[in-house]
């Protein structure tokens, strides 16, 4: 019996040591305004996405205040988000990672979400949290982007967060 007890033990620490491993977050390198690594948008899509993104700032350079906005679009894959207890905590480290903003001022928007995971977020920095404070984000996810997302529609649900953080922005 101790025998038969040693081999269900180690065989029990050895699947919580593979589980473990597995689940080690990754930050996989940017792709450009829209990082889609589930690829859940068509080709068009993820042009018009990107369009708007440079719209979006081509307006922002407009203003003193919003200069040196930077602003990412990323589909977060399972594997990626890995053992992260807050998707934003993630998602802010994943900007960290990838150097949005980091010229000083931290004006950074990312727009965050995954389809399997069932996560979104959107991540300001620092420097937007009188513009675009934690709650504001908040509602934006609540009220615009998770209608599209229920009907499965990931693209309207960015399009809604863009149009409604340029409102935020006062563009």
């Amino acid at each position: 019996m101790p025998v038969k007890f040693f081999i269900i033990t180690l065989s029990l620490l050895f699947s919580v040591a593979i589980a473990n491993a597995q689940r080690t977050s990754t930050f996989p390198s940017p792709i450009g305004f829209v990082n889609d690594y589930e690829s859940d948008f068509t080709d068009e899509q993820v042009k018009n996405l990107d369009y708007t993104v440079k719209e979006l700032l081509a307006q922002t350079m407009l203003r003193d205040s919003l200069k040196g906005i930077e602003i990412a679009i990323v589909t977060v894959t399972e594997k990626m988000y890995g053992d992260e207890k807050e998707f934003s905590s993630y998602v802010t480290r994943l900007g960290d990672k990838w150097g949005v903003a980091d010229k000083g001022e931290n004006k950074a928007i990312i727009i965050a979400y995954g389809q399997k995971i069932r996560k979104v977020t959107i991540v300001t920095g620092s420097a937007l949290d009188n513009i675009l404070p934690p709650a504001v984000c908040h509602r934006i996810v609540d009220e615009k982007m998770a209608p599209a997302f229920r009907k499965g529609n990931y693209y309207e649900a960015i399009l809604e967060a863009i149009k409604s953080i340029k409102e935020g922005l006062g563009l």
